[in-house]
């Protein structure tokens, strides 16, 4: 999209990819959180704006259950979210549902078995261990909600919490298991600075346990994550050494090793990636290989 955007969620529906909030730079010169909503069809190789979210959000979640993509929680500058709502992608609609439980960011959210489950990220007292699903099955009526409005209903459960407290990491869901990823372990507040997480998890929803893997080679955060060719690839991110990365680390869930030198480094050092696999049209990928 053509507009100065650091977009925090991507959601993929019907082979459209959608970025969803962030920040935007303001008329003052500075970012704030955006409500804008971006839509890429590769068919056309062309982005279209959609309809806005309800509030602008950064540093939030999102999952995508049937015809619906949810944004849950977030922030802007000056305040913290509870609230979350849902896109419907054959109407361009925007409508409030229920909430979750805390206000919350930095978290990070992945379906499985068509349940939205959200882990960790940072509340008003500290950087969270918390695992708390969103079963759409189980939902309240759809009123006309406001992101204030506080409804007590069982659509949310609390999981089993993961061993290690974090934010800004990622997570990805492979053959019915979660996969988490690094991240922010402590956010110091008197000085607001922050320790790496290097480590693993894996989440079993048949036993609600989570169990420690190999940690990444080293920690990271605002790294991007996908699935190809049956390994976990992680790209990119700011590394606990300092620096930002253009490495892309393969994780084997099978032999529960890394690798870091299987792909060739990216062309640059990126930070706050947002990662995705997508068929594009033969004629699109004919189109790049000319260019390159």
């Amino acid at each position: 999209p053509q507009v100065p955007l650091r977009p925090d969620c991507l959601a993929i529906a019907n082979n459209f990819v959608f970025l969803l909030g962030g920040e935007e730079l303001g008329p003052d010169g500075e970012f704030h959180a955006s409500s804008k909503v971006f839509r890429y069809d590769p068919r056309q190789n062309s982005w279209l704006r959609m309809a806005d979210m309800s509030v602008p959000r950064s540093e939030f979640a999102v999952g995508v259950i049937g015809k619906f993509i949810y944004a849950v929680a977030g922030r802007t500058r000056d305040e913290t979210f509870y609230s979350t709502e849902r896109y419907d992608i054959t109407n361009d609609k925007w409508e409030f549902v229920d909430p979750y439980p805390v206000n919350k960011y930095g978290h990070e959210g992945t379906v499985l078995n068509n349940k939205l489950f959200i882990t960790g990220g940072i509340t008003s007292s500290s950087t969270s261990k918390q695992v708390c699903v969103f079963d759409p099955s189980k939902e309240g009526t759809i009123e006309q909600r406001t992101r204030r409005t506080q409804v007590v209903t069982n659509c949310w459960e609390n999981k089993s919490k993961m061993n290690y407290a974090r934010c800004f990491h990622k997570m990805i869901s492979y053959n019915g298991k979660l996969y988490v990823f690094g991240g922010v372990c402590v956010i110091l507040r008197a000085s607001f600075e922050s320790q790496g997480c290097p480590s693993t998890e894996v989440y079993n929803p048949e036993t609600d346990q989570w169990t420690i893997l190999a940690s990444m080679p080293i920690g990271r955060s605002g790294h991007g994550v996908t699935v190809l060719d049956k390994q976990i690839m992680v790209l990119g991110g700011l590394c606990y050494n300092g620096h930002y990365s253009d490495s892309i680390l393969t994780f084997d869930p099978e032999e529960n090793k890394w690798k870091e030198d299987e792909y060739p480094r990216m062309p640059c050092k990126l930070d706050g990636l947002q990662v995705c696999n997508l068929h594009f049209p033969e004629y699109i990928l004919d189109e790049v290989r000319r260019c390159n």
